[in-house]
């Protein structure tokens, strides 16, 4: 229930009313290559992980997780206008229940059972607020804790170390577990049923705790089976200046906090940040009362209790300043994907792909004291499982073994084989998905990975154009597979389209492929409509752009037609084909675009990111053969993206 204006949707689904210099002759353009041999007719061209907070068993044999302090991005970008604005704030550790108090628990502190549908295990509900203060006193009592509430006033102490309900704050914080999408399993609420009980899968009841999957601290039911009240009294407007310190809400009113859903809820109103008042004594409920539980929070008491409380966690879209004031270590930074082993992929003398590509952006950004505030990401060899998602095995088979046969080049003549091609085309993929990773774990907020060989023309069972494996394309089913999202957004500027890329997913709906390029050109691929095939139709939108075009036809390309599309798609990720031959000192490219636009194109990949993902963003360097002007375009890049 709302006290200001609008209306939202409600646990039952009703609605109430609420509140580098010329490259010479060698490097001729890839038209004239394509018609001989293409050799330039596309010049270019498991993780770290954080440890899952550790169990404690109380006194009373209530597991609860030691959560350790950390920052939170609390709200949503594209929500409900009580979810914004966006803002950081940093909580102390903590504990909290692991599960929804169940009628069991319940009844060993307080003699009566309030709840409708009967059952131990079924988590207690028929609870209004004061009730659930009560039983928190009455929990602390029992384990020799000072209780936090006053019984007169119900005002809570939050210095005292009895039980207590979680501040909204500290809810968001546990539920999303270090999570940025509308879900702590990504933004499809399509995968809902597995996670939670709601309206469509729990047959109009409480269904017993711990049967769906937990969010990724482990922590069970935090969507759904029953709303949780929070100790906060609830404003509208209280985000605007929610204080940056374990916040605990407005100082009075009429209404409380509960977050999460529950059995009758739509999906909207499962959402990780959806918030919404509620009268304590329930009167008036537009919940129904048998949809409202709650689970408890306290301070540890000893170090015994989880010796990872005393660890700060970084979240997404950090760079907030530490508990101390100090902008410090706790921000995540973006991170870099460079490794030696990408120099030793040998190409010949002549051919545009040489590793002084990547030497000339690394020595940039050492030189412009950039290197040395990001986060340095290993390359890895990638695990032969991956790279399968999206080239069939016999061609990993062929690749592996070619040059021991005898092979110089693989498949077309623009593509050489040197001793070690394999092994650093399987490191620039391992690479990639090591960022993805470190993305996914909130180690980095995003990252730019420079790789060679490139891969956006591999196909499934043939290399072309410099590509071997197809980079991102793999690192796309990646994050789909380990880290079970259910959309992604790949945005490739390179000069030349990505043909490899969209027929990897051309019939998928899952994966959205933009592409802005020069036409025609090589690969003769990316018609403006070639638009995907099957149901996926709409997922793939190609702007080819004539030779000459700059910087407004780049702009307007973004701006009108990916910015739109990619706010509907909604991607739990972004991904992006980093080429940068379209500069306008790119010989090959014959285009027109200047360093500062491709800051600009930055920024709104970007935005578009931090809309709809929490800034989930990787960029995987593709093409780009004049080295002054990669160099240079590297740099602005990676600066929008250390912002």
């Amino acid at each position: 229930m709302r006290s200001q204006g609008g209306s939202r949707q409600t646990t039952d689904g009703r609605r109430q009313t609420a509140d580098g210099g010329p490259v010479g002759r060698a490097y001729l353009h890839a038209e004239l290559l394509f018609a001989a041999i293409a050799l330039a007719s596309c010049e270019r061209a498991e993780a770290p992980s954080v440890a899952k907070p550790e169990i404690v068993t109380t006194k009373s044999g209530i597991e609860m997780v030691a959560i350790p302090a950390g920052w939170l991005e609390m709200g949503s970008r594209s929500g409900d206008p009580d979810e914004q604005p966006v803002h950081r704030v940093w909580l102390d550790a903590f504990l909290m229940d692991r599960y929804e108090l169940t009628q069991e628990h319940y009844k060993r502190f307080v003699l009566a059972d309030p709840a409708h549908f009967k059952g131990d295990k079924l988590p207690v509900e028929m609870i209004n607020w004061g009730d659930a203060a009560l039983y928190c006193n009455a929990r602390s009592k029992a384990e020799g804790l000072a209780p936090c509430y006053d019984p007169e006033t119900t005002r809570c102490d939050f210095a005292a170390d009895g039980y207590r309900l979680p501040t909204e704050a500290e809810w968001e914080y546990a539920c999303r577990a270090g999570t940025t999408g509308d879900y702590p399993f990504g933004s499809d609420p399509r995968l809902l049923a597995d996670h939670t009980w709601f309206r469509d899968n729990s047959a109009k009841r409480t269904r017993p705790v711990g049967e769906k999957a937990p969010n990724p601290w482990g922590i069970f039911d935090m969507l759904g089976n029953v709303a949780e009240w929070c100790n906060d009294v609830y404003e509208p407007a209280y985000y605007a200046s929610s204080p940056e310190r374990n916040p605990t809400g407005p100082a009075g009113g009429k209404l409380h906090v509960l977050r999460g859903g529950a059995w009758n809820s739509s999906p909207d109103a499962c959402r990780s940040a959806y918030r919404v008042g509620q009268a304590p004594g329930m009167q008036d409920a537009c919940f129904s009362d048998d949809a409202i539980g709650f689970r408890c929070v306290r301070r540890p008491k000893a170090a015994a209790e989880g010796s990872a409380l005393s660890r700060e966690r970084a979240l997404p879209q950090g760079g907030a300043p530490g508990p101390e004031g100090a902008r410090g270590d706790t921000a995540p930074k973006t991170g870099f994907l460079y490794g030696d082993v990408y120099l030793q992929h040998k190409t010949g003398p002549g051919h545009p792909d040489r590793p002084e590509r990547l030497t000339a952006m690394v020595e940039r950004l050492k030189e412009k004291g950039l290197l040395e505030q990001l986060v340095a990401i290993a390359p890895a060899p990638a695990a032969i499982e991956w790279i399968t998602t999206v080239h069939s095995q016999e061609y990993v088979e062929r690749l592996r073994n070619a040059f021991a046969k005898g092979a110089r080049v693989m498949d077309t003549g623009d593509s050489p084989l040197c001793k070690d091609t394999y092994e650093v085309a399987r490191n620039a993929v391992g690479g990639i998905l090591a960022a993805a990773d470190a993305v996914m774990e909130s180690k980095v907020r995003n990252a730019f990975c420079a790789v060679r060989p490139p891969g956006h023309h591999a196909l499934k069972d043939q290399a072309m154009g410099f590509c071997y494996f197809n980079n991102v394309s793999i690192a796309a089913r990646y994050l789909q597979k380990k880290h079970k999202l259910a959309k992604v957004l790949i945005v490739d500027w390179d000069v030349h389209h990505g043909n490899g890329t969209q027929a990897a997913f051309d019939d998928d709906p899952t994966v959205f492929y933009f592409s802005v390029h020069l036409h025609p050109f090589y690969p003769r691929t990316g018609l403006a409509t070639d638009r995907g095939t099957g149901k996926a139709v709409g997922t793939k939108l190609n702007v080819p752009l004539p030779a000459g075009s700059g910087d407004a036809e780049y702009r307007k390309a973004f701006e009108e037609q990916l910015r739109p599309a990619a706010l509907a798609f909604r991607p739990d990720f972004v991904l992006i084909s980093c080429g940068f031959d379209a500069h306008e000192g790119d010989l090959l490219g014959r285009m027109k675009v200047t360093t500062p636009c491709y800051a600009e194109l930055t920024r709104i990949v970007k935005g578009i990111a931090e809309k709809c993902c929490g800034g989930r963003l990787v960029s995987v360097f593709e093409g780009g053969y004049n080295l002054d002007n990669l160099a240079a375009a590297a740099e602005a890049h990676v600066r929008v993206l250390m912002e």
